[in-house]
Protein backbone atom coordinates (compact mmCIF):
# COMPACT_ATOMS: atom_id res chain seq x y z
CA UNK A 1 0.00 0.00 0.00
CA UNK A 2 1.16 3.19 -0.85
CA UNK A 3 2.73 5.82 2.04
CA UNK A 4 0.30 6.86 4.41
CA UNK A 5 0.56 10.49 5.83
CA UNK A 6 1.80 10.88 9.42
CA UNK A 7 -1.33 12.24 10.84
CA UNK A 8 -3.04 9.08 9.75
CA UNK A 9 -1.47 6.36 11.24
CA UNK A 10 -3.31 6.14 14.67
CA UNK A 11 -6.63 5.19 11.81
CA UNK A 12 -7.04 1.36 12.07
CA UNK A 13 -5.45 -0.10 9.01
CA UNK A 14 -8.12 -2.15 7.58
CA UNK A 15 -10.90 0.39 8.19
CA UNK A 16 -8.12 2.85 6.07
CA UNK A 17 -7.14 0.80 3.26
CA UNK A 18 -11.26 -0.33 2.95
CA UNK A 19 -12.06 3.14 3.13
CA UNK A 20 -9.02 4.13 0.28
CA UNK A 21 -10.43 1.49 -1.78
CA UNK A 22 -13.73 2.77 -1.96
CA UNK A 23 -12.77 6.22 -2.27
CA UNK A 24 -10.69 5.11 -5.90
CA UNK A 25 -13.56 3.23 -7.10
CA UNK A 26 -15.67 6.33 -6.64
CA UNK A 27 -13.30 8.75 -7.90
CA UNK A 28 -11.60 6.60 -10.44
CA UNK A 29 -13.83 7.87 -13.05
CA UNK A 30 -13.62 11.05 -12.59
CA UNK A 31 -9.42 11.26 -12.48
CA UNK A 32 -7.11 11.37 -15.50
CA UNK A 33 -4.57 8.77 -15.23
CA UNK A 34 -0.74 10.93 -14.52
CA UNK A 35 1.65 9.42 -16.36
CA UNK A 36 5.82 9.79 -16.68
CA UNK A 37 6.98 10.01 -19.23
CA UNK A 38 10.83 9.05 -19.46
CA UNK A 39 13.23 9.91 -21.86
CA UNK A 40 15.09 6.78 -22.14
CA UNK A 41 11.64 4.65 -22.11
CA UNK A 42 8.89 4.42 -24.19
CA UNK A 43 6.79 3.48 -21.46
CA UNK A 44 4.11 5.16 -19.63
CA UNK A 45 4.47 4.21 -15.85
CA UNK A 46 1.58 5.28 -13.26
CA UNK A 47 2.39 7.14 -10.30
CA UNK A 48 1.84 5.87 -6.43
CA UNK A 49 -0.20 7.79 -4.49
CA UNK A 50 -3.07 9.20 -3.55
CA UNK A 51 -4.88 11.70 -5.71
CA UNK A 52 -5.88 15.32 -4.00
CA UNK A 53 -9.73 14.30 -4.34
CA UNK A 54 -9.12 11.21 -2.31
CA UNK A 55 -7.36 12.52 0.14
CA UNK A 56 -10.05 15.25 0.79
CA UNK A 57 -12.76 12.70 1.09
CA UNK A 58 -10.62 11.10 3.25
CA UNK A 59 -9.66 13.94 5.67
CA UNK A 60 -14.18 15.11 5.33
CA UNK A 61 -15.31 11.37 6.31
CA UNK A 62 -12.68 11.54 8.54
CA UNK A 63 -13.64 15.14 10.13
CA UNK A 64 -17.38 13.49 10.53
CA UNK A 65 -16.52 10.92 12.41
CA UNK A 66 -14.27 12.53 15.02
CA UNK A 67 -16.61 15.59 15.47
CA UNK A 68 -19.39 12.82 16.11
CA UNK A 69 -16.95 10.90 18.56
CA UNK A 70 -15.66 14.45 20.34
CA UNK A 71 -19.41 15.00 21.25
CA UNK A 72 -19.90 11.65 22.71
CA UNK A 73 -16.97 11.62 24.77
CA UNK A 74 -17.45 14.98 26.17
CA UNK A 75 -20.98 13.96 27.62
CA UNK A 76 -18.93 11.08 28.95
CA UNK A 77 -16.11 13.46 30.55
CA UNK A 78 -18.98 15.92 31.69
CA UNK A 79 -21.08 12.85 33.30
CA UNK A 80 -17.63 11.54 35.22
CA UNK A 81 -16.54 14.67 36.48
CA UNK A 82 -20.27 15.32 38.01
CA UNK A 83 -20.43 12.28 40.01
CA UNK A 84 -16.62 12.58 41.14
CA UNK A 85 -17.34 16.13 42.28
CA UNK A 86 -20.20 14.51 44.41
CA UNK A 87 -18.37 11.49 45.69
CA UNK A 88 -16.19 14.58 47.45
CA UNK A 89 -19.02 15.88 48.68
CA UNK A 90 -20.68 12.96 50.18
CA UNK A 91 -16.53 11.87 51.37
CA UNK A 92 -16.13 15.15 52.93
CA UNK A 93 -19.96 14.33 55.09
CA UNK A 94 -19.08 10.95 56.01
CA UNK A 95 -15.30 12.80 56.76
CA UNK A 96 -17.24 15.16 59.23
CA UNK A 97 -19.85 12.64 60.61
CA UNK A 98 -16.86 9.80 61.86
CA UNK A 99 -14.49 13.06 63.17
CA UNK A 100 -17.92 13.93 65.63
CA UNK A 101 -18.26 10.31 66.61
CA UNK A 102 -14.36 9.53 67.44
CA UNK A 103 -13.57 12.86 69.28
CA UNK A 104 -16.81 13.56 70.47
CA UNK A 105 -17.75 16.65 69.63
CA UNK A 106 -19.81 18.53 67.36
CA UNK A 107 -18.54 18.84 63.52
CA UNK A 108 -19.84 20.85 60.61
CA UNK A 109 -19.93 20.95 56.92
CA UNK A 110 -20.00 24.03 55.59
CA UNK A 111 -20.36 25.56 52.22
CA UNK A 112 -19.13 28.71 51.23
CA UNK A 113 -19.87 29.60 47.53
CA UNK A 114 -18.26 26.43 45.68
CA UNK A 115 -15.79 25.38 48.52
CA UNK A 116 -16.65 22.84 50.95
CA UNK A 117 -15.05 22.42 54.35
CA UNK A 118 -14.93 20.68 57.88
CA UNK A 119 -15.01 22.92 60.64
CA UNK A 120 -14.58 20.64 64.47
CA UNK A 121 -15.61 22.85 67.92
CA UNK A 122 -12.61 23.12 69.41
CA UNK A 123 -13.76 24.32 73.40
CA UNK A 124 -16.33 26.36 71.88
CA UNK A 125 -14.61 27.39 68.84
CA UNK A 126 -14.79 25.86 65.11
CA UNK A 127 -11.59 25.55 63.72
CA UNK A 128 -11.24 24.15 60.16
CA UNK A 129 -9.83 20.15 59.77
CA UNK A 130 -8.03 19.39 56.92
CA UNK A 131 -8.44 21.42 53.27
CA UNK A 132 -10.85 22.91 51.86
CA UNK A 133 -12.14 21.82 48.61
CA UNK A 134 -13.00 24.15 45.66
CA UNK A 135 -15.55 22.19 43.58
CA UNK A 136 -15.18 25.19 40.67
CA UNK A 137 -11.55 24.91 40.64
CA UNK A 138 -10.90 21.17 40.46
CA UNK A 139 -14.00 19.86 38.69
CA UNK A 140 -15.68 23.03 37.08
CA UNK A 141 -18.59 22.27 38.69
CA UNK A 142 -21.24 24.54 40.83
CA UNK A 143 -21.90 23.33 44.53
CA UNK A 144 -25.02 24.56 46.18
CA UNK A 145 -26.75 23.63 49.64
CA UNK A 146 -30.25 23.36 50.73
CA UNK A 147 -31.87 24.97 52.90
CA UNK A 148 -28.47 26.24 55.02
CA UNK A 149 -24.73 26.54 54.30
CA UNK A 150 -24.04 24.61 56.90
CA UNK A 151 -24.54 20.59 58.07
CA UNK A 152 -24.37 20.36 61.71
CA UNK A 153 -23.09 16.41 63.42
CA UNK A 154 -23.80 16.22 66.84
CA UNK A 155 -20.96 13.98 69.09
CA UNK A 156 -23.44 11.04 67.86
CA UNK A 157 -22.70 11.13 64.60
CA UNK A 158 -26.74 13.11 63.96
CA UNK A 159 -27.63 16.21 61.64
CA UNK A 160 -28.84 18.84 64.20
CA UNK A 161 -31.66 21.21 64.00
CA UNK A 162 -33.39 19.28 60.87
CA UNK A 163 -36.42 20.46 59.80
CA UNK A 164 -36.07 20.06 56.26
CA UNK A 165 -33.05 17.30 55.03
CA UNK A 166 -29.83 19.14 54.02
CA UNK A 167 -29.11 18.84 50.88
CA UNK A 168 -25.58 19.27 48.98
CA UNK A 169 -26.07 19.79 45.20
CA UNK A 170 -23.34 19.25 42.63
CA UNK A 171 -23.91 20.79 39.16
CA UNK A 172 -22.36 20.43 36.01
CA UNK A 173 -22.74 20.34 32.53
CA UNK A 174 -26.72 21.72 33.39
CA UNK A 175 -27.18 17.86 35.48
CA UNK A 176 -27.29 17.87 39.26
CA UNK A 177 -26.28 15.35 41.68
CA UNK A 178 -27.73 15.89 45.15
CA UNK A 179 -26.12 14.61 48.07
CA UNK A 180 -28.80 14.07 51.37
CA UNK A 181 -28.39 13.51 55.30
CA UNK A 182 -30.91 12.46 57.12
CA UNK A 183 -32.04 13.08 61.10
CA UNK A 184 -29.94 10.43 62.45
CA UNK A 185 -27.21 11.36 60.19
CA UNK A 186 -27.44 8.38 56.98
CA UNK A 187 -25.83 10.24 54.07
CA UNK A 188 -27.08 9.06 50.87
CA UNK A 189 -26.95 10.31 47.50
CA UNK A 190 -29.80 7.75 46.08
CA UNK A 191 -33.92 8.87 47.27
CA UNK A 192 -33.29 12.01 48.28
CA UNK A 193 -36.39 13.75 49.61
Amino acid sequence: MPHIAPSLRGLPYMLLRHLITAIRDIVSPLKREAFVHGPSTPRRYRIAGFTFIEMMIVFTVAGILLSIMVKAVRGTWAAASRRTASRDATAYLYRARSIAIQQSRAAWVVRSANVLKIMVDSSGTPVQLGTQLDFSQRYGATLGASPKDTIQFDPRGFAVNVTQTPKLIVAFGGRTDTVCVTGLGKITARSCP
